[in-house]
């Protein structure tokens, strides 16, 4: 299995320099969403399919940012505007939640749609005000839902990206750098 996979790298680096959409679409399939949505940024095309598979990915690597790029493509059927509509609630969720923590802007009003991504689960806790503030300076908002714990805060550079901590107990099982 390990040369296989040590094969596939192989191929897909001497490939990637020849066809990058091909390369961002093996680089999806083996798991790799960072270079998957590097690439595919790096090459934009108007191919609804492809840009689709990027927009995934980036999603995935929360990279939400670089979906700004690939939503105007996504528009010829049902199934792209679903994808356009899902990249887009993510990208305004990301700016609003940034609002919310930096200038103490009230979003408890807004329903926008639920999706299974970390950015909206954590949305839809503040907007229905199920948070507590556990600091002001800096500011850090705790968020317990199940057996979790999240907290939320923004980064101290520029430009600001959102860091959502995941937390069984007190340990903590996964950090999400939303850029």
């Amino acid at each position: 299995m390990k040369v296989l996979i040590i094969l596939a790298f192989c191929f897909l680096t001497l490939f990637a320099k020849e066809n990058p959409y091909k390369s961002a679409v093996l680089y999806y399939q083996l798991k790799n969403y960072k270079k998957a949505c590097e690439i595919g940024i790096k090459n934009i095309i108007n191919n609804e399919a492809f840009l689709s598979l990027v927009g995934d990915a980036c999603a995935k690597e929360n990279e939400i940012d670089a979906l700004g790029k690939i939503i105007p493509f996504l528009k010829s059927s049902k199934e792209y505007r679903e994808n356009r509509s899902y990249f887009s609630t993510l990208l305004l969720q990301k700016s609003l939640l940034l609002e919310f923590m930096a200038d103490e802007t009230d979003i408890s009003y807004l329903k926008l749609p639920k999706t299974p991504h970390i950015l909206s689960k954590i949305f839809q806790k503040i907007a229905d005000k199920k948070f507590k503030i556990v600091s002001l300076k800096p500011k850090i908002i705790e968020i317990t839902a199940k057996d979790r714990r999240f907290t939320l805060s923004i980064s101290k550079r520029d430009p600001y990206m959102l860091v959502i901590k995941e937390y069984m107990g007190d340990v903590l099982t996964k950090r999400y750098r939303i850029e």
